[in-house]
């Protein structure tokens, strides 16, 4: 089994998960690479879980889209059977963003791949030290968690312990094989609810900031979120929560923000 990816918080989870369990090859920029030596570092493994990416604007071409093709080619040089490819919800033909397109191209290399795939869709994956919960608890211990125009808009964050499961299930194939499927949780909750709870839980203020400032500040690069981050977080993208449960067999944990005097994230795990 290999993980690409291997540094960030999802693939270390999942890393930690299966270790015991199976042969894990981790493959990451730092260590194996993408580039001559994948196929090599790949042959042996039955199955890729590739969870390598970029947020960072500039970096998308290289980091979503020709990675995961360099992924692709060397897992069907190595002989790999099975490949789960973690994509982004709200990746289509209409979203034109330099973020979506380079998802979009990389689920297209997944697709056309030959392999047994499934591509997941994630909302925000929170756990930890997830890039959201990060983000807001730094805000919060200056005092002060801004929240672009009115907060309305909603998330469907999945918790990272309930992603990894998914993950590992897909690798499995079953249900999971030839779909693609959003990674997201139960329940829909609005932004500035979601937020207010890291603000209370530091006795930080919750901060409505106009869109139209918001927007500026992004693109200036004078804000916590950057534009690509208002893209996500405005787009009101909506996973199928349904097709997931369906395809996992099991209900997934519904994720709550921390309250006073909380540091973490809780959730509220169903029976499984």
């Amino acid at each position: 089994m290999a993980v690409t990816g291997a540094s960030g918080f999802v693939a270390r989870r999942l890393i930690s998960r299966l270790r015991g369990r199976c042969r894990i090859t981790p493959v990451s920029r730092s260590g194996t690479g993408y580039g001559a030596g994948l196929e090599r570092a790949l042959r042996g493994c039955g199955a890729v879980a590739h969870l390598a990416g970029s947020g960072a604007p500039g970096g998308y071409g290289y980091g979503n889209a020709e990675v995961t093709e360099s992924v692709v080619r060397a897992a069907s040089g190595a002989g790999v059977r099975t490949l789960v490819y973690l994509s982004g919800l709200g990746v289509s033909a209409r979203n034109t963003s330099a973020y979506f397109a380079s998802k979009l191209r990389a689920e297209k290399a997944v697709r056309s791949s030959g392999l047994r795939y499934t591509i997941l869709r994630p909302s925000y994956i929170v756990g930890g030290s997830d890039y959201l919960s990060r983000c807001l608890r730094a805000q919060a211990r200056r005092g002060r968690v801004l929240v672009p125009g009115d907060g309305r808009y909603a998330i469907q964050p999945v918790l990272a312990d309930d992603a990894v499961s998914v993950i590992e299930k897909a690798l499995r194939g079953g249900r999971f094989s030839g779909r693609v499927l959003d990674l997201v949780g139960p329940q829909k909750i609005e932004f500035a609810r979601y937020a207010g709870g890291f603000a209370r839980a530091h006795g930080a203020r919750l901060v409505r900031v106009p869109l139209a400032e918001a927007v500026r500040s992004a693109v200036s690069g004078d804000f916590p979120y950057s534009a690509d981050d208002l893209s996500i977080l405005l787009g009101g993208f909506e996973g199928d929560y349904g097709a997931l449960r369906r395809a996992y067999g099991a209900e997934l944990s519904e994720v709550r923000a921390p309250r006073r005097g909380q540091a973490a994230l809780r959730a509220r795990s169903p029976p499984r």
